[in-house]
């Protein structure tokens, strides 16, 4: 199968909105960081590049690794 692990992603997409699984939304914005950091690219809108764009780049990694801090933090119950 070629393109497992986005079906995956996709059929846990929807297990996690059917059962309201909070905890999922903090692991996937997590692991988007970390396949951003790796390929040097981001696909949001449009491609930026960590060489094209360097400064956007980091702000997108600074705004993605708050959004995955706010994810874990909710879900730990902490920040309510």
């Amino acid at each position: 199968m070629k393109h497992w692990k986005t079906i995956l992603a996709l059929i846990f997409m929807a297990l996690a909105i059917y059962f309201d699984w909070q905890w999922f939304w903090a692991i996937f914005i997590l692991l988007g960081l970390l396949n951003m950091l790796k390929s040097k690219n981001i696909h949001f809108v449009e491609e930026v590049s960590r060489g094209d764009s360097p400064k956007l780049y980091w702000f997108m990694i600074v705004i993605w690794s708050l959004l995955a801090l706010y994810s874990i933090l909710s879900y730990l119950k902490i920040l309510t």
